[in-house]
């Protein structure tokens, strides 16, 4: 393995590490993991989360390229392996570290609004009344265009935490 791709696969292995540690923390929940890898049926990169009971599958990426749509249909489909009705892809901010909860909390997540909307469906009223005005939509650019929504991740934990306050100090 060249210098290179070893690199990009450390900094891809710490990065979804520290997205497990960032949501076990905010969810309060030690049974948050990352799973050992599949092949081709990966489960995602962070394993037991759940929104409203059913599964979410949460693919992590620590990329430069800007590869949305590649990356969301790579979150379709190891959703469907783990047979989870909700999916999103935690990406690396560029210029935003990971060395502090808050910084972690930056992060961008996104998802489909169509998983959004199945969110929504699944959840009381003010969970999202109150909880999800930080997602906003954006499309993906080149010949496919995909409309996605997305939020930071800490937007994100507190829906996954139905609107509770997030676990032990992570509001200061």
């Amino acid at each position: 393995m060249s210098r290179n791709r070893k690199s990009a696969k450390t900094e891809g292995t710490r990065f979804e590490t520290v997205v497990r540690d960032y949501l076990a923390q905010a969810l309060d929940d030690d049974r948050i993991m990352r799973p050992r890898l599949h092949g081709a049926t990966d489960i995602g990169d962070i394993a037991n989360t759940y929104f409203m009971g059913q599964r979410v599958c949460i693919e992590c990426k620590n990329t430069k390229a800007k590869a949305y749509r590649a990356h969301m249909l790579e979150a379709i489909d190891e959703a469907g392996n783990l047979d989870a009705p909700f999916y999103f892809v935690v990406q690396k901010v560029p210029g935003i570290g990971f060395r502090s909860m808050r910084k972690i909390g930056s992060q961008m997540a996104y998802t489909t609004p169509e998983v959004l909307d199945a969110m929504r469906r699944e959840a009381p009223d003010d969970l999202f009344l109150h909880n999800t005005g930080n997602f906003t939509p954006f499309t993906t650019k080149g010949k496919a265009p995909m409309e996605l929504v997305r939020c930071d991740l800490r937007s994100l934990a507190v829906v996954l935490n139905h609107g509770l306050p997030l676990g032990r100090e992570m509001e200061s």
